[in-house]
């Protein structure tokens, strides 16, 4: 069976992934690589974490640093919290320095703390005043390591596409979708705004992946085909191939899920009776307060209905688990099994389960819902999913339901083609990441 291993000693951004990871396991909600193009110059946010165990969600803003730093990197996270409205950050810093109480000293009225991990071994203890938390998992750091670098080396495929096939829509309006969802709409201080501006960028984009299948094949992107070419979706999920389909539906699915925690944010701050800047002015002029009314009433409507779920709060965090953790899928063989981690992971009761599930239905709607079992595999996935990530919910489940040795064919799986599914999916992983 195919494997890849990652670095024993992470340096820049593979550091940067180990901390994230780090964060992701204590149960936070992690969004990375937040770029701001400016005219002159990128800026870019290592890390952003939500706390959605705090009413309304607590933000925090991290920079992650391998190698040299000084204070221009504190005075620059002081002024991203300033720009952002953000309430303060943490340095994470490999290297340690002789002033390190110093500059912490200084940092401190600035709203920046700095944490110095040396040993990765003593991650846990070095940030425990920020982050306590129980014993944090090792598979799990190392499983989102690896979900972490499959994300990158797939931005990092669609890069060298756009580049070498300038002729191609697809790839340009891949890149220029992921940009909207992951960074072009941080920026936006008001929560209405940013869910707006995330529906219109769902709206924009419908069936991207069938637009990209159909270039593939020849036809104009420009089409509107509803599905995937058959042959396409043999190779896509059949034969497992690399190709331009795994690049879509993951950013299909993350803007899913970008627009999913944006509308749970804002009824939470609605819930908590906070408003933003822009609402606040609105107010003061007498002028009726925004809201989410110039969405598609399936969507409000759909809002409100999971926002009487008892753990809706929560939902960001599972998704995010689901997806990049677990693989968007549950392998029925293990079904009591697949519920009880899922609830450990993500702090939502085994039995609140399905109505967690039911949200993306509930939001995005499609028809015969969004999960389906898939033919001669007793596995119920995720409709259109990109399957490298599935190679990911291969491993978790390889790790944590057979003995030391993890070998894939200690599963005790029924279905024709169950165990030759997850190991199609590994050996896909392995191969991107080769790449």
């Amino acid at each position: 069976m195919s494997s890849v291993s990652l670095p024993e000693l992470p340096k820049g951004k593979e550091f940067e992934e180990f901390i994230s990871a780090y964060f992701q396991s204590s149960g936070l909600y992690v969004e990375r690589n937040i770029i701001d193009k400016g005219v002159e110059e990128v800026l870019e946010l290592d890390i952003i974490t939500t706390d959605y165990d705090k009413t309304p969600p607590f933000i925090k803003l991290h920079e992650i640093k391998s190698g040299g730093w000084g204070f221009p990197d504190i005075f620059k996270l002081r002024g991203w919290i300033d720009y952002l409205n953000i309430p303060s950050a943490l340095l994470v810093v490999n290297v340690n320095k002789s002033n390190i109480e110093f500059a912490k000293e200084k940092a401190k009225p600035l709203s920046v703390d700095i944490v110095v991990v040396e040993n990765l071994e003593n991650t846990a203890s070095a940030l425990y005043d920020f982050y306590p938390s129980e014993e944090i998992n090792k598979a799990d750091v190392a499983i989102w390591r690896f979900s972490y670098w499959v994300e990158r080396n797939i931005l990092h495929y669609l890069n060298q596409k756009k580049k070498a096939h300038k002729d191609k829509k697809s790839y340009a309006a891949l890149e220029k979708y992921y940009y909207e969802i992951s960074s072009g709409i941080f920026f936006t201080e008001n929560i209405v705004d940013r869910v707006g501006k995330l529906y219109d960028a769902y709206r924009e984009h419908p069936r991207i992946s069938a637009k990209c299948g159909n270039e593939m094949i020849g036809g104009s992107f420009d089409d509107d085909p509803a599905t995937l070419p058959k042959k396409i979706f043999s190779d896509t999920y059949y034969n497992c191939k690399i190709n331009d389909i795994q690049i879509s539906t993951f950013i299909e699915h993350r803007a899913r899920l970008a627009l999913l925690k944006s509308a749970v944010d804002f009824k939470l701050y609605e819930i908590a009776g906070i408003k933003s800047k822009t609402e606040s002015y609105f107010e003061l002029l007498g002028v009726k307060i925004p809201n989410l009314d110039f969405l598609p009433r399936t969507f409000v409507v759909g809002l409100n209905q999971i926002s009487t779920h008892k753990y809706f709060h929560r939902y960001p965090v599972f998704w995010q688990w689901f997806l990049y953790y677990f693989g968007g899928f549950i392998l029925k063989d293990y079904e009591e099994q697949e519920y009880k981690l899922l609830s450990e992971k993500t702090g939502i009761p085994v039995d609140e389960i399905p109505n967690a599930f039911s949200a993306y239905q509930i939001l995005f709607p499609v028809e015969s819902g969004w999960l389906m079992d898939l033919p001669n595999s007793n596995i119920s996935c995720l409709r259109m999913f990109s399957v490298p990530f599935m190679g990911i919910g291969a491993n978790v489940r390889r790790i944590m339901y057979t003995t030391e040795e993890g070998k894939f064919d200690e599963l005790k799986t029924t279905g024709l083609h169950t165990l030759n599914d997850l190991k199609k999916w590994n050996n896909l992983v392995v191969e991107l990441l080769g790449q």
